[in-house]
């Protein structure tokens, strides 16, 4: 009698892992979606690193300008509190 109960106990788990496995659908390829997904992440991330370099581009350039503006204003101080 525990035998059978073992028995059927053993078959009922694997028919429920192998209901599991099958139902998972199981394959070493994607689909088209996934595929599809994966190349409009990959076309964001080398938006987002142009984006990136150019907005660094930017900062550079603009703190350029700074460095070029604080000059001007010490040589504007400099001449006003000569004329003082």
């Amino acid at each position: 009698m525990k035998n059978i109960k073992r028995f059927i106990s053993l078959l009922i788990l694997i028919l429920f892992l192998v209901g599991m496995l099958s139902s998972t659908g199981c394959t070493r390829y994607a689909s088209e979606d996934q595929l599809k997904a994966l190349e409009d992440a990959c076309n964001a991330a080398t938006a987002a690193e142009k984006r990136i370099e150019a907005l660094k581009t930017e900062k550079a350039q603009l703190e350029k300008d700074i460095a070029a503006k604080r000059q001007e204003l010490q040589k504007l101080t400099r001449d006003r509190d000569a004329v003082r």
